[in-house]
């Protein structure tokens, strides 16, 4: 495959394995996008030869650039001490004693190369623990302190593997030049970051001096900026990755002080490296699915000796090795923070529980896939890289699969274990339940606001409130709440549609449509009955044989539409004509069937009967409009009411938060969802 076609297949892999996980809520997304990776080369055969040479500058330096632009730097500096430790010196007892202990235990490899196996074992990913803490309760501190570390263990343990690689290739290894180049590459690393961020923040200021407020050549700088101080210092054989951390982090700083940073920068900044990181934390995960059993074939081929049980086995102890080193590590940690505070006392669960959120990720395999082929004189293949890269990809398998399973239970008894605080107000209503209260009160504010000028876009504002209040009580509402509600729904409808079919009857007895729009109209009514029926059985959802048989039907329409003889003028005339007696028809129906209904089912279907009305109301203010009429001062006044309907929102999440109804932390992600929506009609509108 072309490179073209290489990318195309990545990112369908990624949205595939992205589909999957929100299906199966309880598995994290890396594990299913390795899953399909190994599908992808031992079903179909995919093979993908990497250039070494750019995978780290185009997947590596923009994780941790974002990563560390957006990580919180109060917290950071909270746990300074910690996050530091871990990810130094930690990093090193873990390189150096890890590499001795893998040395010991897998006879296949160097000296050289154990080191460099434990080195990149040691940096942690954050994106994999937030995956897996999305439905468990984890200690803010222990999130914070991995993030944190994070960022930091992943330049510290890739300069360090690259000092072990560098010795590897080249055959020869100084305890005292090892030493001079880590600290040399990491001090110049830092200062060429430093000043490249300087001087990038220089020019957003200069360009922000002569007014020119552009968020997209600020976000694409920010892209570009990685990318630049990876190059700059690989350049002058410094460490990429520590360039890259240093200047995110000054560059955080600086916007975060900057009065020139608006909001629109920061929220396409945010939206743009959310993308990206979704896409590249993928491809790398689909990448070492595809590499797991190319790895595995390289090395039974070389050796031919070694069998699979044996390559799990030195996975495993691999893992435990680096999972020991750092529960000890932490449990040591407590002790020490124990002698000094005296107000944590030491909790070997908790240790465990950092073990098992230590888990290895995309930083990991990105420098393992890194590992040049050959050695320095061009011919002699690397040693044993095939066993590296299945051990490094195993391990990281092993480390999700063992926080998938150790972090909810451990989880679960750290909270039973704690003492009770004092009682908490309850928080009554659910995420779904609190969205149909806000939109309802948007509802009843709107129709407050509806007069004779502003009806129509009023109608079009509410229906497709009532859209969203129906699609979320169809997927939130029990069986027993729901079946009635939807009984209720259809027999209304269906006496609508009665009387729309009877007016669209007289019509064509009257002559005032052709038989070809009474025919394409009655489709359409007879295929709102079928619908009608399949939301019954369905709650709501069609079929997909349904869903097909409905679009082919209505390719058919329009294809009669475009090959019918008669004038176009006429048909849009005739279908205006029957469209409104259709309308026309239906709210009377629908208003005499309610009348002829007792109290208690106004009472009981209030909302049912009001999603009819606004419905037909919309339609017949679209039919009596036309669209030469729809112009940029109707766009403006339907503004209005669209900002009308969100503040009614932003005072009902209020209303609820006041109440204790709500948490804070729903409020924040309901006021989110609003404050997405408004930026999403203030963008039309200024495009």
């Amino acid at each position: 495959m072309g490179l073209v076609e290489v990318g195309i297949v990545l990112l369908g892999v990624v949205l595939l394995g992205n589909l999957i996980s929100h299906l199966i809520k309880d598995l994290p997304v890396s594990l299913i996008e390795i899953g399909l990776g190994v599908i992808l080369a031992t079903v179909f055969k995919v093979q993908i030869t990497l250039d070494t040479s750019w995978f780290l500058l185009l997947f590596v330096a923009p994780l941790l650039y974002s990563d560390a632009w957006r990580f919180p730097k109060r917290e950071m500096w909270a746990l300074k001490g910690p996050i530091f430790s871990n990810a130094i010196i930690l990093v090193i007892i873990t390189t150096l004693i890890g590499g001795v202990a893998i040395y010991s235990l897998v006879p296949e490899l160097s000296l050289a190369v154990s080191f460099a196996l434990a080195a990149i074992l040691s940096p942690t990913d954050p994106v994999a623990v937030q995956a897996i803490a999305q439905g468990t309760k984890l200690p803010e501190r222990l999130l914070h302190l991995v993030a944190g570390e994070s960022l930091i263990n992943d330049a510290s343990g890739l300069v360090i593997f690259k000092v072990a690689l560098a010795a590897t290739v080249t055959g020869t290894f100084s305890v005292w030049q090892a030493t001079g180049e880590f600290f040399y590459t990491s001090l110049i690393g830092a200062l060429i970051g430093a000043v490249l961020a300087i001087l990038f923040n220089t020019i957003l200021e200069f360009i922000a001096s002569r007014r020119i407020h552009d968020a997209f050549f600020v976000v694409v700088l920010q892209i570009f900026s990685p990318l630049m101080m990876y190059l700059v210092a690989e350049h002058f054989h410094a460490s990429g990755v520590i360039a890259v951390v240093v200047g995110a982090v000054i560059g955080n700083l600086n916007t975060k002080n900057n009065v020139n940073y608006t909001g629109e920068i920061q929220m396409v900044g945010h939206q743009t490296w959310d993308i990206l990181g979704y896409l590249l934390n993928g491809i790398i995960f689909v990448l070492l699915g595809i590499e797991l059993p190319v790895a595995m074939g390289a090395f039974v081929g070389v050796t031919g000796k070694l069998a699979l049980p044996m390559l799990f086995w030195y996975a495993l102890i691999t893992w435990m090795v680096i999972f020991a080193i750092r529960v000890v590590w932490t449990y040591l940690n407590q002790w020490w923070r124990y002698y000094q505070n005296k107000d944590e006392h030491p909790d070997f669960k908790m240790a465990f529980m950092s073990g098992l959120v230590g888990v290895r990720g995309a930083v990991t395999m990105a420098g393992v896939l890194s590992i040049p082929t050959v050695l320095s004189d061009g011919e002699t293949p690397f040693p044993a890289r095939g066993i590296v890269l299945f051990i490094a990809a195993t391990v990281i398998i092993i480390s999700l699969v063992m926080a998938l399973v150790g972090v909810p239970l451990l989880a679960r008894q750290t909270q039973k274990a704690q003492p009770k605080k004092a009682k908490r107000v309850v928080q009554h209503m659910t995420e779904p339940r609190a969205q149909i209260y806000i939109l309802q009160s948007a509802v009843r504010e709107l129709e407050q606001a509806r007069n004779i000028d502003n009806q129509n876009l009023v109608y079009a504002v509410l229906a497709r409130y009532h859209t969203k209040i129906r699609q979320l009580q169809l997927e939130n509402m029990n069986t027993e709440m729901l079946n009635p509600m939807l009984e209720a729904e259809v027999q209304l409808r269906k006496t609508c549609l009665i009387a729309e079919n009877d007016a669209l009857k007289q019509l064509l007895k009257r002559r005032q449509i052709s038989d070809f729009v009474y025919s394409n109209e009655a489709q359409r009514i007879a295929r709102i009955q079928d619908n009608l029926e399949q939301m019954v059985k369905r709650h709501g959802y069609l079929k997909f044989g349904a869903r097909l048989h409905h679009l082919t039907l209505m390719i058919f329409r329009a294809v009669r539409i475009w090959m019918t003889d008669e004038d176009d003028q006429t048909i849009r005339t005739q279908m205006k004509r029957a469209q409104q007696a259709e309308n026309e028809a239906g709210l009377a129906a629908a208003k005499k069937y309610v009348e002829s209904q007792p109290k208690k089912y106004l009472q009981r279907n209030q909302q049912v009967v009001h999603n009819v009305m606004v419905a037909y109301e919309y339609n017949l203010q679209m039919v009596q409009v036309s669209w030469s009429k729809r112009d940029q001062k109707a766009h403006q006044e339907r503004l209005i009411v669209e900002m009308a309907g969100l503040t009614a929102q932003r005072e009902a999440i209020q209303h609820l938060l006041e109440a204790h109804f709500i948490s804070f932390e729903m409020a924040l992600q309901l006021r989110q969802t609003i404050n997405y929506t408004e930026a999403g009609l203030l963008a039309d509108e200024t495009h």
